[in-house]
């Protein structure tokens, strides 16, 4: 059948790819596609293709050996890594499904020797798709049996689709030729895996009745949470990238905060024993999360100062990297331990008791939108009363009091705000967006200096236990250069505070928050 095109195929050849993608679909939304190809003996190579553009690739000494995961940052400088760090920044690449398959290709030409177009028949078809974890091998899928790819050439467009009618009507069973899909053969694999490429895009937002029980509404709003909390769980466990603790920890503030805020809501007895497990993910959790946030952002931090300041600094940085791996290390061994399993199967197997059984509070049964709006009101003037108390005096202490103030308004925002309209809550937390990333920003400025001080002073000890002298005076001076900036900027933000505050107390904006919970109240 091919012959008859003048398209004469070679011998087989081993192949080998493997799709990668971060967690969450970036290079899919991007139109990006990146695949490990091994061809032969020692043709190995990543590839990125964008649509019909040329692709990038880098050329590799030796096969990747999925499923481990590919840091983009670790990649030599060159196009192929530029088209990544754009897209997927510092997510990890992970891989989603592999093919290999015995390869023959071959390449119709005119009577002037170009190049129509090429055919690949693929056979013998593999495919897997890699353990949920690193180092968990594979598990296999459904394979196909075979697959015919018409690869269209550069300006030949018109040869390839007429193959594709061509090989249609040879292929025809039943005077049914078969459907002509975009997409190779790995994208098949793919559809065949039941792979979703959009990625973990958070956790469904629940069809939430305003008028329905206000414990069947936070319910479903806490599962929600747990299914977040569920997602990013292993790749937290392997620090895969600091996406998933980061993620995951949204979703433990989350679902401390609304336990909080469900009291006469929830059974006594469940919310205060998930207020406590919480409470324990949150605090094995924090020392990592701090020190990737300050890592991440070290060249930010950093530059301000000289290039032989930032030189100098090199050793607290390494000093962190390494509390950073410590820190990580002490995340995964307490959430693979028992009281972690056990406590994350309580809380999914209560979450998913039939709404029959569950006995809530005095106000379980009262209608959620009326119920949240008043706890949405009585947050809102808490972070009122509190940001008016503060002024040129205040200590610091006030305005981090104050941050959790907007934390709590934040989260039943994002939770139950829709139901007092999208637009409206949009409005609302882009306001109090305004004011956190102002206290926020005071808050890292302090933090960060604390622990630029106490970097420098644990080096110190270190130097003076090992025998090995003081530490370098360069980097003591760079540091104290370093730790007034940030005193600079905690004052800046701390001077620029009323002013965010006082757009957020604006009547307008107090306003839309009354017409929000009223809505909801209705």
């Amino acid at each position: 059948m091919l012959e008859a095109e003048g398209i004469v195929l070679g011998p087989p050849q081993m192949l080998r790819r493997t799709r990668y993608d971060t967690f969450d679909g970036r290079l899919y939304r991007s139109g990006l596609r990146l695949e490990a190809r091994t061809q032969g003996a020692e043709g190995h190579a990543l590839v990125v293709t964008a649509g019909n553009g040329p692709p990038a690739r880098l050329f590799l000494s030796a096969p990747l050996a999925p499923p481990e995961p590919l840091a983009v940052g670790t990649l030599p400088p060159g196009p192929l890594r530029s088209r990544l760090l754009t897209t997927a920044a510092d997510r990890a690449l992970l891989p989603q499904v592999t093919l290999a398959s015995a390869r023959r290709s071959g390449t119709a030409v005119d009577a002037d020797g170009i190049p129509l177009v090429t055919v690949h028949l693929d056979s013998d078809l593999e495919i897997t798709r890699p353990g949920t974890r690193p180092g968990t091998g594979a598990e296999a899928t459904d394979a196909l049996a075979w697959t015919i790819e018409v690869e269209e050439l550069p300006g030949r467009r018109k040869p390839a689709r007429a193959l594709l009618k061509t090989l249609g009507r040879a292929l025809a069973v039943d005077t049914a030729p078969p459907a002509a899909v975009d997409g190779d053969a790995l994208e098949r694999a793919a559809i065949a895996a039941e792979i979703d490429h959009r990625g973990w895009r958070g956790p469904v937002r629940p069809d939430l009745d305003r008028h329905g029980a206000a414990l069947v509404g936070v319910r479903q709003v806490l599962r929600s949470f747990a299914d977040a909390l569920d997602a990013n769980w292993e790749g937290t466990v392997d620090h895969l990238d600091d996406e998933f603790l980061h993620d995951l920890r949204i979703a433990v503030r989350q679902t401390r905060s609304l336990l909080t805020e469900s009291r006469r809501i929830l059974p006594k007895d469940v919310r205060s024993e998930q207020r406590e497990a919480f409470r324990w993910f949150g605090t094995v959790t924090s020392p990592a999360r701090d020190l990737d946030v300050y890592i991440a952002g070290w060249r930010t931090l950093t530059a301000p100062l000289s290039n032989a300041d930032a030189r100098a600094l090199e050793p607290v940085l390494a000093h962190l990297a390494g509390q950073q791996a410590s820190a990580h290390l002490e995340v995964a061994q307490a959430l693979r331990s028992r009281t972690a399993r056990q406590l994350r199967e309580d809380w999914r197997a209560w979450l998913d008791l039939p709404e029959a059984e569950v006995v809530g509070g005095k106000h379980a049964r009262e209608p959620l939108g009326e119920m949240i709006g008043a706890r949405i009101m009585a947050a809102q003037h808490a972070l009122l009363v509190d940001g008016r108390l503060i002024d040129a005096g205040s200590p610091a202490v006030q305005l981090h009091e104050l941050r959790k103030d907007g934390k709590r308004l934040r989260y039943l925002l994002e939770g139950f705000g829709h139901l007092g309209g999208r637009k409206r809550s949009r409005a609302v937390i882009g306001h109090l967006k305004d004011l956190q990333d102002n206290l926020g920003a005071h808050q890292d400025a302090e933090v960060q200096a604390d622990r630029l001080r106490r970097a420098l002073a644990e080096l110190t000890d270190a130097a003076a236990d090992e025998g090995v002298g003081e530490l370098s005076p360069a980097t003591v001076a760079a540091g104290e250069r370093l730790a007034t900036i940030l005193d600079r900027r905690q004052a800046a933000e701390r001077a620029d505070f009323h002013d965010r505050f006082a757009a957020y107390d604006d009547k307008r904006a107090r306003r839309t928050v009354e017409d929000l919970v009223a809505r909801m109240s209705r």
